[in-house]
């Protein structure tokens, strides 16, 4: 059987600045995807949210795309400054086995690890969740903020009505013809083209998206069923992308809504 061997330099600063930006937002594994002309890290943020830095290469590295593991204990290496003053860092994948080449004024450095693939914990849509939507509809960054963080007050206060499922409170967020509609509702099932996501979740991606305009936009699964919510930004040479799993119709599972104030 062929062994599937690649090789490709990636600037010390570039690799440096993506894996700083995933460490600092997950403590899992981080998916390193190099494709010709771009360089992307993923991180999940559990199950139902993924974020994902990319930035545009000059010069295509590889003919195809080529994919790793980074855990946290290399991660932790490739965010020194060793890594970061080398003009270029030489990384060579060979099947699972992955190996990055620093070099100074005393000779050569070597990092090795097993990439694992198959222990990335991604969700089942994973390869829909990172695909960025064409079509986004820019909002200014204060607008959507605010608008969410109402919707979590309406939430909390609707907490207190005792014919509320506390269960089934999420926000929902409609782009329906054109316009942006954020709103803390009870989960009504008939909705089928509306989609509802979980609330601590939508402000979590927010933490990650902090520009002045946001591109936002609600993308259907294959099934229909559930849809992902899309949170883009522009950050210096970086496209950061959030993308949050709505909650299924069928099984109502949320996370608490964030503590009432003074608890």
């Amino acid at each position: 059987m062929k062994t599937k061997q690649s090789c490709l330099q990636v600037k010390g600063e570039l690799l440096w600045t993506g894996i700083r930006k995933a460490t600092a937002r997950s403590k899992e594994p981080v998916l390193c995807l190099i494709e010709p002309d771009t360089f992307r890290l993923v991180a999940l943020c559990g199950l139902q949210l993924v974020v994902s830095w990319e930035a545009e290469l000059q010069q295509r590295l590889v003919p195809a795309r080529v994919a790793f593991l980074v855990p946290p204990v290399v991660a932790q290496l490739l965010c020194s400054d060793a890594v970061r003053s080398q003009e270029m860092v030489e990384i060579a994948i060979k099947d699972e086995d992955v190996v990055a080449r620093l070099t100074d004024h005393l000779g050569q450095y070597e990092i090795r690890w097993r990439s694992g693939l198959a222990s990335f914990p991604a969700p089942v849509e994973f390869s829909e969740l990172i695909k960025v939507p064409e079509a986004l509809m820019e909002v200014p960054y204060l607008r959507i903020t605010d608008t969410t963080h109402e919707a979590v007050a309406k939430l909390v206060h609707m907490e207190a009505d005792p014919k509320i499922h506390r269960a089934k409170l999420a926000i929902l967020i409609d782009l329906n013809f054109g316009r942006l509609s954020v709103d803390g509702r009870e989960i009504v099932s008939t909705e089928s083209s509306r989609y509802y996501f979980n609330p601590r979740l939508v402000i979590r991606a927010l933490e990650f998206i902090k520009e002045q305009t946001v591109g936002v936009g609600v993308t259907p699964l294959r099934d229909r069923q559930r849809a992902y919510l899309s949170l883009l930004a522009k950050q210096g040479g970086w496209t950061v992308h959030c993308a949050l799993l709505s909650i299924g119709k069928d099984t109502q599972s949320l996370y608490p809504l964030p503590p009432k104030q003074g608890q």
